[in-house]
């Protein structure tokens, strides 16, 4: 294969920004022909990146790439070509003030390498053809409207050859390239335009649009060099965007691009700095809707801190409605001083000129003017230009239609009037969602459309006249089904009755046939016939919207009536009583309350004692008439005596009643779930069981009730196994464990049936407590009382030896007769504190400051409150020996 690769540089005026990798690119293939294996083409893809000129890393510039090709039906990688070792060339656009004499300040130029990577393949020709892809980190620093940190964002090139599935004409095609005009300075809060445009060489139809931009490849994620910096499968991730830009807004809302043309025109942001542009190029065969591939373009645009001096006008002006027009410059730079305005009007004589920023001119007749606006005359920096005004008032956009009534075509009607000039473009869209597409839209003056259903549909009208006159009328209008006609349901009636018909609806009534009714032309005639008749009703609305709907009248002469058998609930349930046959109506008897409603075909009857119930059917004058007889049976009466307590490890036996088949619920520790009495053997855990009793009295369903078994088991807590204290000292006692609890010995106790007793011992004494509950189950725990004969206070050893032999290796306080510690401290010969802790359970290991100490003498103090809320205060010596 033949390689080919090119490098391209120029300067651009723009601000100052550090690069990092890239700034932008593009990638294209050409179609040099069929390849030399059947069924195969040969591609020439081309790739341009966009760097800083002057490196600041060699490292940035890439001899080499990897370029990746996918399938385009599954996006699964197919194989990796590496392109390398491109030319340079430099070239340097207009980097002289006099160039740009009229922005000001100038700003500083920047150079941009294109670098250009050509690679031929031969590729077989497939129904989804390829996606070819390169991806790279990272983009420069700063980027305004892009999330930061924007250095750590790649990005990604990537062009599509498309199958054969929607046209052999597709993969034999060269993409579009853009155009290579990227050297235009764009000043902030400034007009600008840019060129985006690209050429075809198929002479394809091209559509442009800004498109979001794609992340790359995170540094190191596929090796962080050239030669592996390969590009993961489609389909690639957008960046984030900072509010207010998006990927169709990347420069904000005031810059827009030409789809037809590719230009980027607008009021530049008002934040200077780079910005990231992705424009997308779609191609289509000319002259169909058949889409041949896509050409993506990323560009970092330098927005920089300056004006520009230009005279910019709409493309043109028209006013259709009177004959004055207010005009302004569409840029806004302080370096124009002065306009001077020509409104082209010399009949309007000396008000055919101003020199306002915003003039308002009344011109003097209809016809085509041209407006002339020079900015800053006769000063170096000045601009001109101009445009064409249309003036013919008045144009007046109407339309009217015919009968809106669905399945009925409609007549549309043009009633737009204009002044000067004809009407010669229509366009109308009806607005209607159900017709097919393209037969809901005209180009004449007065179409017909037929609505398939009645809705609310907005009517869009586009005229225009030979003078450029141009304007749009809306309307929404109510397309009806019909006018609004209802009708009686089928329905029955005895033969010797008479029956009213009723149709709704707005308009004129005729009803056929002409049997046995009293009037055909109201809406609710009497009829009485003597065979079953359907009556047919048309009601006419607007003109030209008639609907019919219909009415059978069965006619019979008694009524067919068939009941359910007799049945038997039990007391307190529901039953829904049935009868069947032809009855309109119906009457049920005893209306005592125990029927949910009496007048309905299958009531809920609800009895509390055995009922005959009676019901009538009726069709007017025709009746018949059946009974159903409820037998009320009583429920079994169903006990599973009272809830129960057992002690853990013991056994129980439950007491069932009420009637003649008995089941527990759960099994779990029964010895027989279906006896009356089962015993609950050595039960693990409290049990809720449900009992279900059925009898033989004649009630089909069980009873059931429910008896809670709580297995006890007491845990005897009284409290610490051993405590201490002074002579005269009270010892506030504290037991838990269950609801009974008696102490022994009950010497020196305030009350031995208690829980927490004081205690005021004398002597050594150990105390043991009976903890038990109502069910008899108990459990015992002791507590060990030693007594001193010491004053309450704090007692500290007077050394210890930190060897870690389990043996005096912590030095800590003893407190006797206290309630609290509040201060333990240990000082060095020096004075600095080694420790610091109220635990009575940790004490000092000889270790400051993760180092053990020097074996000598230190200073403790320590402070606490004893039994009395006296405060108690020590200090003394202690003796580290290692």
């Amino acid at each position: 294969m033949k390689k080919l690769l090119i490098l391209l540089s120029f300067w651009v005026s723009a601000i100052t920004a550090v690069a990092e990798h890239t700034k932008g690119g593009w990638m294209y293939y050409t179609y040099l022909g069929p390849g030399n294996a059947p069924n195969t083409a040969v591609y020439r893809i081309t790739l341009k990146i966009y760097t800083k000129c002057i490196l600041d890393n060699p490292a940035q510039y890439c001899p080499t790439v990897v370029l990746s090709i996918f399938s385009g039906a599954n996006n699964l990688l197919l194989e990796r070509n590496v392109v390398g070792e491109p030319d340079s060339i430099n070239f340097h656009n207009c980097p002289d003030k006099e160039c740009h004499e009229c922005i000001s300040p100038l700003p500083a130029p920047i150079c941009y390498k294109i670098t250009t990577y050509e690679y031929e393949k031969q590729l077989p020709i497939t129904p989804y053809g390829y996606t070819i892809a390169y991806q790279r980190c990272c983009r420069i620093s700063g980027i305004v409207n892009l999330k930061p940190p924007t250095f750590i964002l790649g990005d990604t090139w990537t062009v599509n050859i498309p199958g054969n599935a929607v046209s052999p004409l597709c993969p034999i095609n060269s993409s579009a390239r853009f155009r290579q005009n990227d050297t235009a300075i764009i000043c902030k809060d400034n007009y600008f335009t840019f060129d985006f445009g690209a050429v075809d060489p198929n002479n394809d139809s091209l559509s442009y649009q800004f498109t979001p931009s794609f992340d790359g490849t995170p540094d190191g994620v596929t090796g962080g060099s050239c030669a592996n910096e390969f590009a993961l499968p489609p389909p690639y991730n957008s960046v984030a965007y900072v509010d207010p830009f998006t990927g169709s807004e990347p420069l904000g809302r005031s810059v827009h691009i030409d789809p037809r043309t590719g230009i980027v025109s607008g009021v530049a942001p008002p934040i200077s700095g780079v910005y990231a542009v992705t424009v997308t190029v779609t191609e289509y065969i000319r002259g169909t809707t058949i889409k041949r591939g896509e050409v993506r373009k990323s560009l970092h645009i330098e927005v920089a801190d300056c004006v520009s001096t230009k005279a910019l006008l709409e493309p043109g002006y028209i006013n259709c409605k009177d004959f004055t027009m207010q005009f302004q410059n569409l840029t806004s730079a302080n370096t124009i001083l002065y306009y001077d305005w020509d409104f082209g009007d010399p009949a309007s004589g000396s008000n055919n000129t101003s020199k306002l920023q915003f003039p308002t001119h009344t011109y003097s007749g209809p016809g085509d003017y041209i407006l002339k606006l020079v900015v800053n005359k006769g000063l170096s920096c000045s601009d001109s230009t101009t445009a064409i005004v249309k003036v013919y008032p008045v144009f007046a956009p109407d339309f009217s239609s015919t009968a809106l009534c669905a399945h009925v075509p409609v007549q549309f009607t043009d009633l737009t009037t204009t002044t000067y000039g004809m009407v010669n473009y229509w366009s109308w869209n009806f607005g209607d969602f159900n017709a097919i597409p393209g037969n809901d839209t005209a180009s004449i003056p007065n179409p017909v459309h037929q609505y398939s259903a009645a809705n609310t549909y907005d009517i869009h009208l586009i005229v225009a006249n030979n003078k450029g006159c141009r304007d749009t009328v809306l309307k929404t209008v109510l397309v009806n089904e019909d006018p609004g006609l209802t009708i009686t349901h089928d329905t029955l009636m005895c033969i010797s009755d008479t029956l009213q018909l009723n149709a709704g609806g707005s308009g004129t009534f005729v009803w056929t046939p002409n049997y046995n009714i009293s009037n055909t032309t109201i809406n609710n005639p009497l009829v009485s016939p003597v065979v079953t008749t359907t009556y047919k009703v048309a009601l006419t609305g607007l003109p030209g919207c008639t609907v019919t709907d219909s009415v059978k009248v069965n006619v019979v002469n008694h009524v067919t009536q068939f009941k359910d058998y007799d049945t038997v609930i039990c007391r307190t349930d529901a039953i829904t009583l049935h009868v069947s046959g032809n009855a309109l109506h119906y009457q049920w008897q005893p209306a005592n309350g125990s029927l949910n409603n009496t007048h309905i075909q299958k009531p809920v009857a609800t009895p509390l004692a055995t009922t005959a119930y009676t019901v009538t059917g009726s069709i007017g004058k025709c009746s018949a008439v059946n009974s159903v007889y409820v037998t009320v049976i009583p429920y079994p009466a169903a006990n599973a005596g009272g809830n129960q307590t057992v002690c853990l490890g013991n056994s129980i036996q439950l007491h069932a009643s009420g009637g003649s088949t008995y089941s527990w619920s759960p099994a779990a520790f029964l010895n027989d779930r279906f006896s009356a009495n089962p015993v609950v053997q050595h039960p693990t855990a409290s049990v809720k069981y449900v009992l279900s009793v059925t009898d033989t009295l004649g009630c089909p369903k069980a009873a059931r009730d429910t008896i809670l078994l709580t297995v006890a088991n007491i845990k005897a807590d009284a409290g610490p196994a051993d405590t201490a204290v002074v002579l005269g000292q009270p010892l506030q006692l504290n037991a838990t464990g269950s609801t009974n609890y008696a102490w022994s010995p009950a010497q020196w106790l305030s009350n031995a049936a208690v829980s927490n007793p004081v205690a005021l011992p004398q002597n050594d004494i150990l105390y043991s407590v009976r903890v038990s509950n109502a069910a008899g189950c108990f459990d015992t725990d002791t507590i060990h009382v030693h007594v001193f004969t010491l004053d309450a206070g704090i007692y500290l050893p007077n050394a210890f030896t930190p060897n870690g032999d389990g043996v005096n290796d912590y030095f800590r306080p003893i407190l006797i007769g206290m309630q609290s510690l509040s201060s333990f401290a240990v000082y060095n010969r020096l004075g600095q504190l080694v420790y610091n802790n109220t635990d009575t359970k940790t004490g000092w290991d000889g270790m400051f400051g993760g180092k053990p100490q020097d074996s000598g003498t230190y200073v403790w103090f320590a402070e606490g409150i004893d039994y009395k809320n006296h405060k108690v205060k020590k200090k003394g010596y202690v003796v580290l020996i290692r």
